[in-house]
């Protein structure tokens, strides 16, 4: 089929933002997503059986509900997926369901499960022999590794997905697996390695023209500039990621950015301009329905509040981002959302509470294997 132009260029996007879909959509089928769901990938409300699906028909539905983040309905036609493709003896979609159902394991924050299904995954994907697809789960084993602080592990699993998508000379995965060992480096602390890492990746997004990822490397240098102190570049990236985002009408980066500059005015000190820009940034995910990203903007303007003294307004966001991230299944931010509950309570003097809390945040940080946040916690407990 014929892609349009103004569809071709959502593509790359689609990719960096589900890199389990880069693995088994060619952009034929991304493109058919994206015009079927106009943009937005809306999915009628009264959805149909799996009963007579194909196991292929049932992920293509999956795929749309996880990206419009319709969490609960993608896991049901993930599920059929895996099942029909046992019953077909389909390993193909057995490796793609499991992708997907690993993916939306990660959204949920729950890192155990999803490693489970990422490992099912490789060992079917190794038995048909998709390359592509073997190179981006390891790309994402990585990325649970990270998010559970486990950084040595994340490199080489990082490495492991560079060695094959160099081989199969995917620039454009080599951008995404590039940004994402500049995550690590930068959680580390390793801030010139970070900063070369997401160099490597903005030359790869700006030689193949994907303007959104580049929006989006420009916005990891500023996260490392503003970590290093370098206040005056960090806000010059996440302008310059800003003004590609508002030219290409990308609000979902276009909020990141804002959220990013809020994170440097408050390191700055300037906590009115933060604010501020954290609300431009909570408009925006209200507005696309991006519950997560709200959930977690919540929690940026409670520091804000916070640090202005006013600790019922702090306690006020935590609660509203609270809600979101257990309606959604989050354990992971749930676990720091509570933790951050604890901090304010003991200090208003409120011990009871915050036990409470604390042992709420070290039930879930356990749960999803944070063990950096469950030191923390146990910590916290021992003070009080």
């Amino acid at each position: 089929m014929a892609i349009p132009p103004e569809i071709r260029q959502q593509i790359p996007q689609v990719r960096r933002d589900n890199p389990h879909l880069t693995a088994h959509m060619s952009d034929e089928e991304i493109a058919a997503l994206l015009q079927q769901a106009e943009l937005t990938l809306q999915v009628p409300s009264d959805l149909p059986s799996t009963e007579g699906m194909s196991a292929h028909e049932c992920g293509i539905y999956g795929d749309q509900l996880l990206v419009a983040g319709r969490w609960q309905e993608a896991e049901r036609f993930f599920l059929a997926q895996l099942e029909k493709g046992e019953r077909e003896a389909n390993l193909d979609q057995q490796a793609k369901a499991c992708s997907s159902l690993a993916h939306l394991c990660c959204y949920r924050g729950d890192m155990v499960q999803a490693m489970a299904f990422y490992r099912q995954a490789l060992v079917q994907a190794e038995r048909i022999n998709n390359w592509r697809l073997i190179g981006m789960i390891y790309n994402m084993i990585g990325e649970v590794y990270r998010m559970q602080g486990d950084y040595l592990q994340a490199i080489t699993y990082y490495n492991k997905s560079l060695e094959i998508v160099t081989g199969l000379g995917n620039e454009q995965d080599l951008a995404v697996v590039y940004g994402n060992l500049g995550i690590v480096y930068k959680n580390q602390g390793q801030f010139e390695h970070a900063i070369q890492s997401y160099e490597k990746s903005l030359e790869y997004s700006i030689k193949i023209g994907i303007d959104r990822l580049t929006a989006n490397q420009y916005g990891n240098l500023g996260v490392v500039y503003a970590q290093q102190g370098r206040y005056a570049l960090a806000v010059e990236m996440h302008q310059k990621s800003l003004e590609i985002c508002l030219r290409l009408g990308n609000q979902k980066t276009a909020a990141s950015a804002y959220g990013n500059l809020g994170t440097v005015y408050q390191r700055l000190g300037n906590y009115s301009e933060a604010e501020q820009m954290y609300q431009k940034a909570l408009g925006i995910m209200q507005h696309m329905g991006d519950d997560p990203g709200a959930a977690l903007t919540y929690g940026n303007l409670a520091v804000v509040y916070q640090k202005l003294g006013d600790v019922k307004q702090a306690l006020a966001f935590l609660d509203k981002g609270l809600i979101i991230l257990e309606r959604i299944g989050d354990k992971h931010n749930a676990a720091r959302f509570y933790y951050n509950l604890g901090l304010l309570n003991h200090q208003q003097g409120q011990s009871d509470q915050a036990r409470v809390h604390f042992q709420k945040a070290e039930t879930l940080s356990e749960m999803v294997g944070d063990r950096q946040l469950a030191q923390m916690v146990a910590l916290s407990l021992r003070k009080l």
